[in-house]
């Protein structure tokens, strides 16, 4: 008996395929649904007598969950195998995580599915005594590769953090009116055209693999149900882009970036708003985003952007009504489009403020919290007290700091033109694709 509880996003098969499993093979699912605290899931699977949990994340931050419940049943000595899978990661990071905390492999094993069909075939492993073993065994062995790998690799800082140093970016924006502002509503169809058709078909619609004369096919598709579906969506108002952001002043000391008062700019003491800890590279050049922003002690502040955006809980809400009518492919292709329409909703809003401070085109980077630079979400907390994403948005966080609605995105505008996409690589489980 396979009981099963999705974490965060529908995994990439959709539960159309997670419905089929149960019909034809056998296996009674349990589905705990979206941000299920770990402790519910465990328990869940104590009462249940489950053969295996399954976490599923279509999002960078929400797989991060995934090596804290591994941890967590090992800390237990519990015995319950973990199947893994989704966008967010890949058979590399399964094999990182086996490794818990403490040293030791996760016992039961975690096995990453790429789609059902290697879910099913984890399963009737798991049946069979000896090949579960065999798979475990080679489950390990692969383990101790990556990490022996990841260990040989590895770069000794090159930059030591008060020995870092950027040139001062020659232009500093200049800013009309300090402070959060409201973006009530966004034109769907220009937020569209923001889409990345690439990562809408291939990560959220599940065409990751498909090449040639298949792939033509399903673009083709695929093109069809986009259109169909924004038009859908426009007439019954279940995507809503909408966002906060604004500009603060700031300073850099060391690896924090502080954020003041505007009103107090010209006092003598400044008061402080916010703290932002940005970690630094362990190797590499020994890059903080810190970094990037003019120094505590200079002569004028510097300049910081922050974005919130969200496509509505009206998208959760239509997700759940297809969902509990047992359309699942309808609700799986609803879900992949509103995660990718929050995402385009964050470069429009991202755009709008490149125009606004006066920035070139391709400058002015957008950093998110739990991706390689800043992996920690609990900044999140931060973001929240300075925009007003939950009295104008609507929106919450959870006791992870997970964004609700899950189809949003919080974000820092870094608007010095050396700034770079990097890799903190704070520890193996931080960064997930490396």
């Amino acid at each position: 008996m396979y009981k099963r509880q999705v974490y965060g996003d529908v995994h990439d098969i959709g539960k159309n395929l997670v419905k089929t499993i149960i019909s034809n093979n056998g296996y009674e699912v349990v589905d705990l649904g979206k941000q299920v605290p770990a402790e519910m899931i465990i328990q869940t699977a104590i009462e249940e007598n489950a053969t295996a949990i399954g976490l599923s994340a279509l999002l960078v931050s929400t797989s991060k969950q995934m090596p804290l419940i591994v941890n967590e049943l090992h800390r237990r000595k519990l015995n319950f195998p973990v199947l893994i899978g989704g966008a967010a990661i890949n058979a590399r990071f399964g094999w990182r995580i086996l490794k818990c905390d403490d040293g030791e492999p996760y016992t039961p094993g975690v096995f990453y599915c790429k789609d059902a069909f290697e879910g099913l075939a984890v399963m009737e492993t798991l049946a069979d005594p000896q090949r579960y073993q065999e798979s475990l065994a080679d489950l390990r062995r692969k383990s101790e590769h990556e990490l022996a790998s990841e260990r040989t690799t590895a770069e000794p800082a090159k930059v030591a953090a008060k020995e870092r140093s950027l040139p001062p970016a020659e232009f500093i924006p200049t800013v009309s009116e300090w402070g959060p502002r409201v973006v009530a509503s966004m034109p769907l169809p220009l937020v569209a055209d923001h889409l990345s058709l690439n990562e809408l078909y291939r990560l959220s619609w599940g065409a990751k693999n498909a090449h040639g004369e298949e792939w033509a096919h399903l673009k083709a598709e695929f093109d069809a149900r986009r259109l169909r579906m924004l038009a859908d969506a426009e007439k019954n108002g279940w995507l809503k882009p909408q966002g906060v952001y604004g500009y603060w002043p700031a300073l850099a000391d060391g690896n924090t970036l502080i954020l003041y008062d505007p009103e107090s700019r010209t006092d003598a003491n400044p008061r402080e708003l916010e703290r932002f800890e940005f970690p630094r590279q362990a190797g590499g050049e020994g890059l903080s985003l810190a970094d990037y922003f003019l120094p505590v002690g200079s002569e004028r502040f510097d300049v910081v952007a922050l974005q919130v955006v969200t496509v509505g809980e009206a998208a959760s809400q239509h997700f759940a009504e297809l969902e509990a009518a047992q359309n699942y492919s309808e609700a799986y292709f609803v879900h992949g489009l509103a995660v990718q329409m929050a995402e385009a909703a964050a470069d429009y809003l991202h755009d709008h403020i490149r125009r606004e401070l006066g920035l070139r085109e391709k400058q002015g980077l957008r950093y998110s919290w739990g991706y390689p630079a800043i992996p920690e979400l609990a900044d999140h907390r931060k973001v929240f007290n300075l925009l007003p994403a939950e009295t104008a948005l609507g929106m919450h966080l959870t006791p992870a700091y997970q964004l609700v609605p899950e189809q949003s995105t919080a974000a820092i505008i870094v608007h010095h033109p050396l700034a770079k996409y990097f890799n903190v690589g704070v520890n193996r489980v931080d960064q997930l694709l490396g």
